[in-house]
């Protein structure tokens, strides 16, 4: 561990602790033990659905990506969405000048809006933290570490995923070790829900601090 850079606590702001790993590295649980220990968190991944059931949005993905992105109802498939849109770097592209800039305001909104709470802290689950600058909304970065190996096999049971698709996926983004590099605290996700929990307490203890 080491000591956060900025800081954090005042009466009207809570600390923001942003959590960084691998595709299924276990952000999700992490971010769910910080909520036990009472924080606010804001899930990016829920506003991306949100943003993807909008008319104006499901629209435009449907001018660039075509029908086959949506499910038997008529709704955006993100399972269908990510296939087409991961293909290649113009179809990444493509998908981030739709959803990215106004999921970031959401995002920052949510964030300052948790802020005002009485959690004491707020957790920001998002994938893309350091690639899309939001790392500028956190006073903490939490790195959570999992062999690959076991990320695997999560991404297959939980998105049914083959490795090719998270070799693909990651190789968009930042590097694991800049990531783990970048943050404040790891926590080590290898072992037991409980282990983790016994981490992300310790770690919160340190940041209130």
């Amino acid at each position: 561990m080491t000591t956060p850079h900025s800081a954090l606590r005042t009466p009207h702001f809570r600390p923001v602790i942003g959590l960084l790993g691998g595709i299924a590295a276990g952000k999700s649980l992490v971010a769910a033990q910080f909520a036990e220990l009472g924080c606010e968190v804001v899930d990016a991944d829920a506003l991306g659905h949100e943003l993807l059931g909008e008319p104006a949005i499901r629209r435009t993905l449907l001018e660039k990506f075509g029908k086959g992105i949506l499910d038997a109802s008529g709704a955006v498939d993100r399972r269908r969405l990510g296939r087409l849109a991961f293909a290649d770097p113009e179809s990444i592209a493509a998908l981030e000048s739709v959803l990215h800039p106004e999921l970031r305001r959401r995002v920052t909104e949510a964030v300052q809006s948790a802020r005002r709470t009485e959690a004491p802290a707020v957790i920001l689950d998002a994938a893309l933290i350091l690639e899309k600058g939001l790392d500028r909304l956190c006073d903490v970065l939490v790195y959570i570490e999992a062999p690959e190996e076991a990320r695997r096999n999560r991404a297959a049971r939980a998105r049914n995923w083959e490795p090719s698709e998270i070799a693909r996926r990651e190789a968009t983004q930042v590097s694991l070790k800049v990531k783990r590099e970048r943050a404040d605290y790891t926590v080590d996700n290898r072992t037991s829900p409980e282990h983790t929990f016994e981490q992300v307490r310790t770690i919160l203890s340190h940041v209130l601090r």
